[in-house]
C-alpha cells in the first residue's frame, strides 16, 4: 500500500455497510434468500477491522487484485484461485484491499447452513463444525461453485426478474448453501461426500425390499407403489390351471408340458392325422361302408346300428 489506506472499524463484517466510508467503493448486492453477494470494487486502499464476523459466514474472493486476511489467528492472501473463509462467531477479522481491487463478498445466513449441516449423517454437532480459512477455487467444487456466483451477479436484481420469484429463488439459494458446503474444507467432509453419493429414490428401496422378503409372492405395479401385496395370492382350481395357459378349459395338463395332437388324437396304432381330421385305417373304412348300405330282412332297421356299434368297438378298442 502506497501513503495512509482508509480504514474501517466495525463491530462485526454485517455492520461494516453502516460506515459513512463505504463510499469509496462501488457495490453491487444481489439477494437470493438466505444469500447476499456483492461485487465490490475498491477505490483507494482498504483495511476492515472487525471484533467479530457476525451471525453469517463470509467468503471473499478476488477478481481482480488480491487480498490479505486474518481471522482465528491465521493469515492468508487471497486472490482468484484462492478465497478466504471468515466462520460465524469465530472471533475477529482484519482484511486489506489494494486501490482498485475488485472481490466478491458472500455472506450465508448462519441458520440456513446450519439447517444444511443438520441434515448430513454423523452425530457431530452444528456449533462443532469448523471451515479451513481457505477454498480452493481454481478446480472441482470451489471452481463450479464460484461460477455459478458469477452467474447470478449478472442477473437483474428488480422485482420484475426470476430472483424475486419464491419458486427461482428459494432452490437456488439452498443449491448455493449446498454448494458451499461441499466447496469449502470442513470437519464434516466426510458425512458430505457421503449424502453426495448417488441414491436409488425411496419408492423404488421400498420395492426392492418387498421383493426380497417375499419372493415367491405375485405383485404388480400398484402392489410395488403401495408397498405391500394386496393379499393372499390367487390360486386357480384344478379345472381351470390348463385355460389359464392356453390349453382347453378343464384341461388338466400341466401348464409347462402339453400331450402332442398324434397322442391326443388316440391310442390305436392305425390312426393318422390330427384331432380335426382323422383317417381310419382301411379296414375299419370298409367296414363303416359296409355299415351304412342298404339292408334288408326282418331287422333291416337295426342292422346298421349293430354294424357301427360292432365297429366302434373295434375302432376304439
Amino acid at each position: 500500500m502506497i501513503g495512509r489506506p482508509w480504514r474501517i472499524r466495525a463491530a462485526s463484517i454485517d455492520t461494516v455497510g453502516q460506515s459513512a466510508t463505504t463510499d469509496r467503493a462501488r457495490q453491487r448486492t444481489v439477494d437470493v434468500g438466505p444469500v447476499k453477494v456483492s461485487d465490490i470494487t475498491v477505490v483507494p486502499d482498504l483495511v476492515v477491522d472487525c471484533d467479530e464476523v457476525g451471525t453469517g459466514y463470509y467468503v471473499h474472493l478476488p477478481v481482480v487484485g488480491r487480498m490479505e486476511a486474518r481471522h482465528r489467528g491465521a493469515k492468508l492472501i487471497a486472490n482468484r484461485e484462492l478465497a478466504a473463509i471468515y466462520q460465524a462467531g469465530g472471533g475477529s477479522f482484519s482484511g486489506q484491499w489494494a486501490a482498485g481491487s475488485r472481490v466478491l463478498c458472500v455472506r450465508l445466513d448462519g441458520t440456513a447452513v446450519g439447517t444444511a449441516l443438520a441434515r448430513l449423517p454423523g452425530d457431530q454437532s452444528v456449533a462443532g463444525t469448523t471451515f479451513e480459512l481457505a477454498m480452493d477455487t481454481s478446480r472441482g467444487f470451489g471452481r463450479t461453485w464460484v461460477e455459478q456466483l458469477l452467474v447470478l451477479c449478472r442477473q437483474p436484481a428488480g422485482q420484475d426478474g426470476l430472483l424475486a420469484h419464491p419458486l427461482v429463488a428459494r432452490p437456488l439459494a439452498e443449491s448455493l448453501v449446498n454448494g458451499f458446503l461441499l466447496a469449502a474444507g470442513n470437519t464434516r467432509s466426510a458425512a458430505l461426500a457421503a449424502a453426495a453419493e448417488p441414491t436409488r429414490p425411496a419408492i423404488i428401496q421400498k420395492a426392492i425390499g418387498l421383493m426380497e422378503e417375499e419372493p415367491l409372492t405375485p405383485l404388480n405395479v400398484a402392489d410395488l407403489a403401495r408397498g405391500e401385496p394386496a393379499g393372499p395370492p390367487t390360486r386357480l382350481p384344478a379345472p381351470c390351471r390348463g385355460a389359464a395357459h392356453g390349453l382347453p378349459a378343464g384341461c388338466p395338463a400341466a401348464p409347462g408340458r402339453r400331450r402332442p395332437a398324434r397322442a391326443l388324437a388316440g391310442r390305436h396304432r392305425g390312426l393318422r392325422g390330427t384331432p380335426l381330421g382323422l383317417r381310419p385305417p382301411r379296414p375299419v373304412r370298409r367296414h363303416l361302408r359296409g355299415a351304412i348300405r342298404p339292408a334288408t330282412g326282418p331287422d333291416a332297421a337295426r342292422r346298421p346300428l349293430m354294424r357301427i356299434a360292432a365297429t366302434g368297438a373295434s375302432f376304439f378298442g
